[in-house]
């Protein structure tokens, strides 16, 4: 079967759509675009600008896209992130480089409708055997999915070498980026210096792997995660009752929402145990706690101060705004002087319907490992918890007699900011 025969087998079932397709410029993204576009497909191109490399380079690559683009007759758009947004975001989230700048790109891409992303078999050859290497959890193992939320791969059983045959047969240069020739980076160093010694058979059979996983998975039934401002949690009974693949699902499909690391077959366990035996469990990249049928996980604990503002941005991606939920905060910001909100600390305190209340008290209380508080010169003033499944406490010397015709505060999950 010939590549624009692979794409088109893939892609047929979206054909009456239009499909973004995740432009680098580099031969994958390049073949992916020319082979669409050729088999009459309607298509554009999105080029995200990372700003990670240096101003020259990235002009030049964005230049050639441009170029390429106008051969194909494809409109391109390019989103150029600020100077510094990636490390950044790697410095808030206790993530690499490069799994933030996966964050910002995806980001990005979520807002464009149908995304065709160009993976090839080389890469599920990589991802497999990277994953086998790390000792990665069995789920790991299915690789790269050939369709996940609004993205699919139409050049995911294609070799790399026919990709490079495919352009060299149209006559186009694809870009080439720099970072790709760094033996820093563990995939680089699998592609440059393993693959190359497996034979095709080694690879058909990884591959082989990656498939046999993923329709194990998809028979599996799932688990249902959901998601909070600051946590997400689901049912413990629900996740001990299911079927090995989709509990395995549930867990890997957690944990990568807080690390960009492979997931251990040792630490797949200790959750595992935990969860049945309703045990706290704080590692690294999570804190999980459980509270009856409830399983919660956590971004790990950090130390901050921030100025209380509106639209102040805070960890684990939240930000404070505005509210009429009942639970929010309700105070006039003209009785705080200097306030500030921090992470909440043994010994912190507020009076609350005339009596002391401590914040270790309410945190054991809600299952919640932490709160932020609100704090200014005269101590502190309110506890924030209902991002993280708890509820919010104020003052008593805050407190309005009109309150329930005011707008509060309380924090809420802000998006991914570009």
């Amino acid at each position: 079967m010939g590549l624009e025969d692979c794409v088109d087998r893939r892609t047929a079932p979206f054909r009456d759509r239009l499909i973004t397709v995740a432009f680098s410029g580099g031969p994958d993204s390049l073949c992916l675009l020319a082979a669409l576009r050729r088999l009459g497909y309607r298509v554009c191109a999105l080029y995200v600008d990372h700003n990670l490399r240096s101003r020259q380079e990235l002009d030049a690559e964005i230049r050639l896209n441009r170029e390429n683009c106008s051969r194909l007759d494809v409109a391109l758009e390019v989103v150029t992130l600020p100077e510094g947004r990636v490390e950044e975001l790697a410095r808030q989230q206790g993530c690499g480089i490069e799994a933030a700048a996966r964050k910002l790109r995806y980001s990005v891409l979520s807002s464009h409708g149908l995304v065709a992303s160009a993976h090839n078999r080389d890469d599920q050859v990589e991802t497999v055997l990277m994953r086998l290497i790390s000792g990665g959890s069995l789920l790991s193992l299915a690789g790269i999915r050939t369709e996940r939320d609004n993205i699919i791969r139409p050049l995911i059983d294609v070799p790399r070498t026919e990709i490079e045959d495919y352009l060299r047969a149209l006559g186009l240069t694809a870009s080439h980026d720099s970072t790709n020739d760094s033996l820093n980076y563990r995939r680089n160093r699998i592609r440059r210096l393993l693959v190359p010694s497996l034979g095709g058979q080694v690879k058909d059979s990884l591959v082989s792997i990656a498939l046999n996983i993923q329709a194990a998975e998809k028979g599996s039934g799932t688990v249902a995660v959901h998601e909070e401002a600051g946590y997400c949690h689901l049912s413990r009974n629900e996740l001990l009752g299911a079927l090995p693949f989709a509990l395995l699902s549930a867990i890997y499909s957690i944990y990568g929402r807080f690390s960009d690391r492979l997931l251990s077959h040792g630490l797949t366990e200790r959750m595992i145990d935990c969860a049945a035996n309703g045990r706290t469990l704080s590692e690294r990249a999570f804190i999980m706690t459980s509270s009856g049928d409830e399983l919660r996980f956590y971004r790990p604990r950090v130390t901050f101060t921030c100025r209380f503002a509106e639209c102040a941005s805070l960890p684990y991606g939240l930000v404070l705004c505005r509210s009429c939920a009942p639970h929010a905060v309700r105070l006039d910001p003209d009785c705080l002087a200097d306030p500030f909100i921090r992470m909440g600390e043994e010994g912190d305190s507020i009076i609350s319907a005339g009596r002391r209340i401590m914040l270790s008290d309410v945190l054991s209380a809600s299952g919640c490992p932490y709160a932020f508080v609100l704090q200014d010169r005269h101590g502190v003033r309110a506890f924030f918890l209902s991002a993280f499944g708890g509820i919010n406490r104020i003052d008593d010397s805050l407190r309005l007699d009109d309150w329930r015709e005011r707008e509060g505060y309380d924090l809420a999950a802000g998006h991914v900011r570009i």
